[in-house]
């Protein structure tokens, strides 16, 4: 893969074709810290600083690099790093987005680091690795950073990250996913190894009929799922089916291939057929553009809830094709978060950031990255604060650890089998530069608010 200063240079004019297309060794070591005593263990969610600090793989006393792939991490000279790994898609599916969720998430680290790191610790993320969104090669980039880092920087997708969960256990690697399967809050599934944020799929699914229901002026009383099976989408129906049960409401048909079968004709001819009030897509920016002018030009325009990641702030922008129809108040996104413009602490920190760096964009995906790594900064502090920096001191860490997010998400009690079931709403709206307006924060309908969420995944 070529290195992210070559794509940085004009990284935002990467993110501009979605436009036109819709060091770390092996020896223990030990590092003074500075209290005097552990008063409680690792295990407990309120640890005290340790009087030293066991490290492993992906940990060392000398500091981190001055910048990685022509990005700056703002490591302290003087401390040791933590690094972590990065699986990305460079080439695949979401291709075009992936420079905004690797831009933003070596943003989150060069303010974490100036903000003082992680005790005697800065962080730096690896040059990040091509998978292609393709499980197997998934694998394999995750079988070239496996001996260099204590824990991964992103995981994108759900099956791709399900299938390298058993390796991630041998070697007890902890990493955040860029996905929001409800599979993530539950042990029984992700092995207490990925450190999950943000509402999950299938509560976005749930809130997202509970609140067209309520809230638009249109009687809905038959709808259609579209997703990518074994991918997001399994769980973003699983959501909706609940609700609509819930609500009588009549699920006309359902669309749910893989993700590269996933055919734009057949989708807009199910819609054709069997025309609908409202349908909820689950697919990538691309084929949402797709099915939604394609749907257009039969004559169609049913209320559209799109899961967060069909939507795509190019779809409002000057010069896009689609643009009415996206601002026509028939189309709405759901969100794990609030767009960039909102304002918490975390928010704020983030623009201030991403200022400095240069970075004129307000893209959804940059809220991901971002967002993606507030969570897995609790967990290596707590792993600090336990004197283990070792990958399994971290994994004990995040197994009971409460973390926080300036603002940004819930306070969150990690490995507590529960996913969480609020959302953020919102409408497509370009006059602002998010593309995203809010409609409804922290939404949580009575199908969501009702459902056991103690019962495990949904799909």
């Amino acid at each position: 893969m070529k290195p992210l200063r070559k794509q940085g240079i004009i990284i935002f004019s990467i993110l501009a074709l979605v436009l036109a297309a819709c060091g770390g060794g092996t020896a223990e070591e030990t590092v003074e810290a500075t209290s005097e005593t552990v008063v409680e263990t690792l295990d407990s969610p309120a640890v005290t600083t340790a009087s030293s600090v066991k490290t492993g793989v992906g940990v060392t006393a000398e500091p981190c690099p001055e910048a990685v792939g022509g990005v700056p991490t703002g490591a302290d000279p003087t401390k040791g790093c933590i690094y972590l790994g990065m699986l990305n898609d460079y080439t695949g599916p979401y291709a075009a987005v992936a420079p905004a969720l690797e831009t933003a998430q070596r943003a989150f680290w060069l303010w974490a680091n100036t903000a003082g790191g992680i005790g005697e610790y800065s962080v730096a993320i690896v040059e990040g690795g091509d998978t292609s969104y393709n499980p197997q090669k998934h694998l394999e980039v995750y079988n070239s950073q496996r001996d260099k880092v204590a824990a991964l920087a992103m995981s994108l997708g759900t099956p791709q990250t399900l299938f390298i969960l058993d390796e991630m256990d041998k070697d007890s690697m902890v990493g955040a996913p860029m996905s929001w399967y409800s599979g993530w809050s539950y042990k029984s599934v992700d092995k207490g190894l990925v450190v999950e944020f943000g509402s999950a799929y299938c509560a976005d699914g749930m809130n997202a009929l509970d609140w067209a229901l309520a809230s638009l002026p249109v009687d809905i009383k038959t709808i259609g799922i579209m997703g990518f099976a074994g991918d997001y989408g399994n769980d973003w129906a699983a959501g909706i089916q609940v609700a609509a049960a819930k609500n009588g409401i009549e699920v006309a048909w359902e669309y749910l291939p893989p993700t590269l079968e996933f055919d734009v004709a057949q989708a807009v001819g199910l819609m054709v057929t069997k025309p609908v009030d409202a349908y909820f897509p689950a697919v990538g920016p691309t084929q949402m553009a797709q099915v939604a002018g394609g749907a257009f030009q039969q004559g169609l325009t049913p209320i559209a809830m799109m899961a967060a990641p069909s939507y795509n702030d190019a779809f409002v922008k000057e010069g896009f094709p689609l643009k009415a129809l996206f601002e026509s108040g028939a189309m709405y996104s759901m969100a794990w978060v609030a767009p960039y413009e909102a304002d918490t602490t975390a928010h704020q920190t983030m623009r201030a950031t991403l200022a400095q760096m240069g970075v004129e964009s307000a893209s959804s995906f940059l809220v991901a990255g971002w967002s993606s790594q507030y969570h897995l900064k609790g967990v290596l502090e707590a792993a600090y604060k336990g004197g283990d920096l070792t990958r399994e001191g971290i994994r004990r860490a995040a197994a009971n650890v409460y973390v926080e997010s300036d603002g940004m998400m819930q306070t969150r009690e990690l490995g507590q089998n529960r996913a969480d079931n609020d959302s953020y709403i919102n409408i497509p709206d370009g006059s602002i530069a998010s593309g995203a307006r809010l409609l409804a924060p922290s939404y949580v309908g009575p199908t969501a608010e009702s459902y056991d969420w103690t019962s495990g995944p949904c799909a």
